[in-house]
């Protein structure tokens, strides 16, 4: 739960400042989700990396939700460039320079093309075999 809350405190001060400086041309709700995104992809990958990626640890768990949140909003404004792109800009953001502006595009198409996210949902994660298996692939585009 503290990881959320500073996942949460992260994305609301992202937002404000995002809000500020760009005067709106970007919008704030794909950013604050790309960053999100961004920031569950590293975790995940170094759950991977360790040898200890899994559905059933907490962590790992919670982190495939937010990147399954993340699909969903890319999925339902998949028409809409300005919140692609400012998705895009939130995944460098929050990729703690693991991810860069051509990894962050590539990363969002493939989101967009994962079979294994649709339809998963924090109460059904669990049997969803394909959920671990799409997120490992979209992992391997990260720098290593």
């Amino acid at each position: 739960m503290k990881k959320f809350s500073l996942v949460m405190m992260f994305v609301a001060t992202f937002a404000m400042i995002s809000c500020g400086v760009t005067g709106g041309a970007t919008n704030t709700t794909a950013a604050a989700s790309g960053a999100a995104c961004g920031q569950a992809l590293i975790a995940l990958n170094k759950s991977k990396k360790a040898g200890t990626l899994a559905i059933t640890n907490p962590n790992d768990l919670s982190n495939m939700i937010v990147v399954i949140t993340a699909y969903n909003g890319l999925k339902s404004s998949n028409g809409d460039a300005r919140y692609k792109k400012s998705f895009v800009s939130g995944l460098v953001t929050g990729g703690a320079g693991l991810i860069s502006a051509a990894t962050a595009t590539t990363i969002t198409n493939n989101l967009l093309n994962a079979t294994g996210l649709d339809g998963v949902t924090a109460s059904n994660i669990q049997q969803k075999a394909q959920t671990v298996s799409s997120i490992i692939q979209i992992l391997t585009l990260l720098k290593q």
